[in-house]
């Protein structure tokens, strides 16, 4: 009798099995992209006033000098180094993300094998490869619950976790019984709630880190013998059964080394949520078509979306930068009248402009059945408005600028790092991240010299 089929099992014995030589070409040049632009944005994460509460932690518990911390010239032990960075890498909303599973998969994923590489001497191929292994697994289990589970659970962390102990455990060289192990603990240690986002509050930066953090910890435990579920995903008291709230396709996990789901994540560049981009990018558009009759200003403006960014980033009246991050109507008025947004666009003194507080008022935000239709593969939005000469301008964009279909160059991604760590590094340091990265498959040993050392001098 044939055994039936075991997604948990699929995802072990990929992870495990992987080898460098299997992944593409085009793969691994958008992994090392992605690299450099979570660098970024680690990196500016780690100067962030929000970075406190976790540097104050780290320094009351200590921790053994294992692994390098951005912003940090002091080692920490390799779960406290990969919990930071993760945490540092999501404060400013410019990682990653992938649209079929909404989630971030480079700031849980990347800082676990980079923790352990580091501790053990790795080399860059390694890292490369348990990169990817971890990108596959946590993107796969991802789309498997989305949109249904993304409504309650923030898929970063949910995810996140099994992501991260599939790279990690590809570093620490697990067979694929104890990588069964440490995806079956990581899958119990899966966790994240959306109920902080209508208080602004922080708990997304932990989601991330916290996600990296565990998935390091129970590959450890994995290695030492720790035992785990081997039907973590797909078993009756599992994650599925516990976590999806839709209904499965477990063909999704049948592709693994065909399909290859690191090589089409998007890269952000615009520092607030990524399903605020596609009408960001409209409103560019219509800004445009507005400054060809200078002194004509708009009367009313309808912006047409899908469900999930509305329900996400829905906020119609932000009072605080980081609220106006998830206020869809907020974007657009800020494109409109200022232009591409930067970090200053989300400034407590820009949020309180008189002029687009007016503009706010006449926008209207709606979920379009149409546009709908097109999640998960695209993320679209349309904008209409009327001027108040009568003017009719409408703009729409399908794929936002970042998307696999609108992709971010290995130029415009340094020019965005350069930007993420003006007035942190140095146009040496900058120099020198940038070409590790680029060259990032030939560094023969992560312990002497690393992304951590070059930044932080």
């Amino acid at each position: 009798m044939e055994e039936k089929f075991s997604p948990s099992q699929a995802c072990a014995a990929f992870a495990a099995g992987l080898r460098y030589e299997d992944i593409p070409d085009k793969v691994l040049d958008l992994i090392k992209r992605d690299l450099l632009d979570w660098a970024g944005c680690a990196i500016k994460g780690s100067r962030d006033r929000s970075s406190q509460p976790i540097r104050s932690v780290k320094t009351l518990l200590g921790g053994a000098p294992q692994a390098g911390v951005f912003g940090d010239p002091a080692l920490t032990d390799m779960r406290t180094a990969a919990t930071e960075n993760g945490y540092f890498g999501h404060i400013f909303e410019m990682d990653d993300v992938d649209r079929e599973s909404i989630s971030h998969p480079a700031t849980v994923v990347m800082p676990p094998a980079l923790a352990a590489a580091q501790y053990l001497g790795r080399s860059g191929r390694d890292i490369l490869t348990a990169i990817v292994a971890g990108f596959e697994v946590m993107l796969r289990i991802g789309a498997a619950v989305t949109p249904a589970h993304y409504k309650i659970f923030h898929t970063t962390s949910t995810t996140g976790v099994f992501g991260a102990a599939a790279s990690a455990g590809r570093i620490l060289k697990l067979p694929p019984e104890r990588m069964l192990w440490a995806l079956g603990n990581a899958g119990t240690l899966a966790c994240g709630l959306w109920q902080f986002n209508p208080d602004g509050a922080m708990s997304k930066f932990i989601h991330a880190g916290g996600a990296a953090g565990n998935g390091l910890w129970v590959a450890l435990l994995a290695q030492n013998g720790f035992s785990g579920a081997s039907h973590i995903l797909e078993g009756p008291q599992g994650f599925f059964a516990g976590f999806a709230r839709q209904e499965v396709n477990m063909d999704l996990f049948r592709d693994f080394g065909k399909r290859w789901r690191a090589g089409t994540v998007s890269f952000k560049p615009y520092p607030c949520c990524r399903h605020t981009h596609s009408a960001i990018d409209a409103a560019l558009e219509i800004r445009r078509q507005l400054l060809q009759q200078p002194g004509d200003r708009i009367a009313r403006l309808t912006a047409r979306t899908y469900g999930t960014a509305l329900s996400i980033a829905g906020k119609t009246c932000p009072k605080t930068g980081r609220d106006a991050k998830f206020s869809l109507s907020y974007c657009i008025a800020s494109a409109i009248l200022r232009g591409t947004p930067a970090e200053a666009s989300f400034s407590q003194q820009a949020t309180q402009d008189p002029e687009l507080r007016a503009l706010l008022e006449r926008i209207t935000v709606i979920d379009d059945p149409k546009l709908d239709a097109c999640v998960p593969h695209n993320w679209p939005s349309r904008i209409e408005a009327v001027t108040e000469s009568g003017r009719e301008l409408t703009a729409q964009v399908q794929a936002p600028k970042g998307d696999p279909e609108n992709e971010i160059s290995w130029a415009e991604c340094e020019t965005k790092f350069r930007t993420m760590t003006l007035d942190i590094l140095t146009d040496k340091q900058q120099d020198a991240v940038i070409a590790y990265a680029k060259g990032f498959d030939g560094v023969a040993d992560f312990s002497r010299e690393n992304l951590f050392r070059l930044a932080n001098g």
